[in-house]
């Protein structure tokens, strides 16, 4: 059916049949969530001092730290219909605001800025998310974008954001996630290209392997010498050996090709898991 989509002509009315037909009944009690966002942007400005993040609106909007009067259950956004606009009700402690929806939508928006900060210059307060290579490359057009964190292995968090992110998909809310085409690719699980996807990721790795593959052999020498080893550095900044021992074992001119292969399967599935 998916390929018929794209030239259908009632392609809209097919995936909103899709969308209606897969709902499931919104619950009958509105979850009420005690915030404390002073905590939360005392976190944001050093998230070093706690590695756990209990206090960011992420976690104290996760299921698992509802309060007990409240059924971790109900905060799971599940196929809800599009007129469910409002999945839980916000007292902010300390504020005095009164949620009639708008507190709600800022509790969404705060999880958003948490999971994505919009500015380069802050650091980010949770693990789930790192920014691109491109952020530091200005002659990127995919700056300012994040990929899953390759050495977050927080899988059922991971869910929940799935879970967010497919309830605003069928709703009218924002959760606004500065993610590049390769990853919104991958959950939509479309087909991704080396040149093309994960340049919106990492634009000069892409040049340089390109750059790798088409060079003459003493062009090589004078480029990389001996200091080119079977390893390369992932979104999160470890360095991954791509052969065993491969941080001892030196490139060599005939094997440029093979390498770049390997590279590029490592950083293409760098974040497979998290997907």
């Amino acid at each position: 059916m998916k390929p018929f989509l794209l030239l259908s002509k009632q392609s809209a009315a097919l995936i909103t049949h899709c969308l209606r037909s897969s709902e499931t009944t919104p619950p009958h009690t509105l979850p009420k969530l005690y915030i404390n966002r002073h905590l939360a942007w005392e976190h944001r400005a050093n998230p070093a001092l706690d590695p756990s993040c209990r206090n960011t609106v992420f976690t104290q909007v996760w299921p698992r730290h509802a309060p007990r009067q409240v059924p971790a259950r109900l905060l799971l956004p599940c196929r809800w219909p599009l007129s469910y606009s409002q999945w839980w009700e916000c007292e902010f402690i300390t504020e005095g605001i009164v949620d009639n929806g708008g507190g709600f939508r800022d509790s969404l928006l705060d999880v958003s800025e948490e999971l994505c900060p919009s500015s380069g210059d802050v650091p980010v307060p949770l693990p789930f998310f790192v920014r691109t290579s491109n952020q530091g490359n200005s002659s990127s057009d995919a700056r300012d974008m994040y990929v899953p964190n390759p050495s977050c292995k927080d899988f059922p968090k991971y869910e929940w954001i799935g879970q967010l992110m497919g309830a605003a998909l069928r709703s009218k809310e924002f959760l606004i996630l500065s993610l590049p085409a390769l990853v919104w690719k991958q959950l939509a699980g479309e087909e991704v290209s080396w040149s093309k996807d994960f340049a919106t990721v990492d634009s000069e790795l892409v040049k340089l392997l390109e750059l790798l593959e088409g060079v003459d052999r003493e062009a090589f020498e004078f480029m990389f010498g001996r200091e080119l080893t079977y390893t390369t550095v992932l979104s999160d900044q470890r360095m991954v050996e791509l052969i065993p021992k491969g941080s001892g074992t030196v490139v060599r001119y005939e094997d440029r090709k093979e390498f770049i292969r390997l590279v590029q399967r490592a950083r293409m599935e760098e974040s497979k898991e998290q997907v």
